[in-house]
């Protein structure tokens, strides 16, 4: 005889489930702040049922946001386990609802990246024009998270192209609801095929792909104030960590050094700067042993190897030359360089740190001074004739004190320009504070975030 079987459907953003509870016959209302409490209350409600019937039951819950359809088995003693798949002769399974869904209510239509636990959806890339009410849809399904607007639709994919393989499918959930289950109870649940997890581990899978040579990614914006230090650091610790130790070296490449000392997580000593590295091998062709290049870098927590600027008894500022010089140096022993720039436009290190990157991110907080100072930036790409302004990534930073109303009218604007991809980013504490940077104390929707970004930073370098 088949196990008694009590379903459970999830609705009100995961703050309320109907429970139908086989001895009772019954459907029971259950309530939670959370989904997690939720949950609990489900599984509690499950524990109570299977004692009070003497056998196994089996659980099937459907509906919520941070949890995907399950079948598990609950013995007396509060075992829980999942349960076999059901084939067409062993009853109605209970369907899956899906949530309603609108459109955005204005501004950027967007990706959403949460925190750990509901993790980006797929992205929704869409044409210049207004999006379809369709794909306007899917862009809100989730809030908060990271937003991309492509300028442009696309590229149509040939039809004999071959599946893809998911990216750590056989591997148990670590996140959301099922991967709180398998920690608690020693459970292998896999994340749903589409889960926002699966969909971070792509992510993770592209940050990790070999890249086609030496690579550098710059973070440039000519306006003080947008956060393009803590947007480099935070980055070259999401490298690292995915990448591996000793493949990423963030560098100041502001021409009379700038705040980067400041925000990484382990101070370099006073003598370890560009100037001294440059002294200390002049000739940019001639090879240096890792032991000797190592020990003009600072190593951070997360992997990455931090170089500071101009600083102590240096006279002289940055220049072309020296920002090339660089480069070539930390070629011979790692795969990117991410660059840290002033804000004067007309300085030989900045203006090498952006003709000569594969990919380039400018962070644009929602204010009127720092979205003038981004149009300007992009503009003056444009006029240039070479094709970085495709290899340019704006990311929106929201914080406190934001002017929401410019955002629809600057991402207009940049996309008229001819911006490949416009991307949102949650607002960090940390980021603004002034504190130091760890991956450790970031919030965990910023992780995802960044994730999500880092993403799009070596898919620039290498091709979709």
């Amino acid at each position: 005889m088949s196990a008694p079987q009590m379903t459970v459907a999830i609705d009100d953003g995961g703050r309320h489930a109907t429970a139908h509870v086989p001895s009772q016959a019954a459907t029971l209302n259950l309530r939670g702040d959370t989904e997690q409490d939720l949950m609990t209350a489900v599984f509690a409600q499950a524990h109570a049922e299977a004692r009070s019937s003497g056998q196994t039951i089996t659980v099937a819950v459907s509906g919520g946001i941070d949890t995907a359809p399950m079948r598990l088995e609950v013995d007396p003693d509060q075992t829980i386990r999942p349960a076999p798949e059901q084939t067409p002769g062993q009853g109605p399974v209970t369907p899956h609802r899906e949530r309603p869904q609108g459109r955005p209510g204005g501004g950027t239509p967007a990706v959403r990246i949460q925190a750990e636990g509901i993790e980006p959806s797929d992205p929704v890339r869409s044409p210049a024009s207004d999006p379809t009410p369709e794909s306007a849809a899917v862009a809100a399904e989730e809030e908060d998270e990271h937003a991309r607007t492509p300028a442009r639709p696309p590229h149509p994919m040939s039809g004999l192209t071959a599946p893809e393989i998911a990216p750590g499918a056989g591997e148990p959930a670590r996140l959301g609801v099922r991967g709180r289950l398998n920690a608690m109870l020693g459970l292998r649940l896999a994340p749903q095929p589409q889960s926002p997890e699966m969909r971070l581990r792509a992510a993770e899978s592209v940050i990790t792909r070999t890249l086609p040579d030496f690579s550098v990614m710059t973070v440039a914006n000519p306006k003080g104030g947008v956060g393009k230090t803590p947007i480099a650091v935070a980055l070259t610790q999401t490298l690292a960590n995915l990448r591996g130790a000793g493949t990423v070296v963030c560098a100041d490449l502001g021409e009379v050094g700038g705040s980067l000392a400041k925000r990484v997580a382990v101070r370099p000593p006073h003598d370890n700067d560009i100037p001294a590295l440059l002294a200390a091998h002049p000739d940019p062709r001639a090879p240096i042993r890792p032991s000797e290049l190592s020990q003009h870098l600072t190593r951070q927590p997360s992997g990455e190897d931090i170089i500071v600027g101009r600083r102590g008894g240096a006279t002289s500022v940055l220049g072309r030359n020296d920002a090339a010089h660089l480069a070539a140096i930390v070629a011979q022993h790692r795969d990117i360089l991410v660059a840290d720039t002033g804000n004067n436009p007309l300085a030989a290190s900045w203006q090498w740190a952006v003709t000569a990157a594969d990919a380039v991110v400018m962070p644009v907080p929602l204010r009127w001074d720092a979205a003038d100072a981004a149009e300007e930036m992009i503009t003056e790409l444009a006029s240039t004739g070479n094709d970085v302004l495709q290899r340019t990534i704006v990311v929106i930073t929201t914080g406190p004190g934001d002017a929401p109303m410019i955002e629809h009218d600057t991402v207009e604007a940049l996309r008229e320009l001819g911006v490949p991809l416009v991307a949102r980013m949650p607002f960090e504490p940390l980021f603004a504070s002034g504190e130091r940077l760890a991956l450790s104390r970031l919030q965990p929707h910023t992780r995802a975030a960044l994730t999500r970004l880092a993403e799009e930073v070596v898919k620039t370098i290498t091709g979709p």
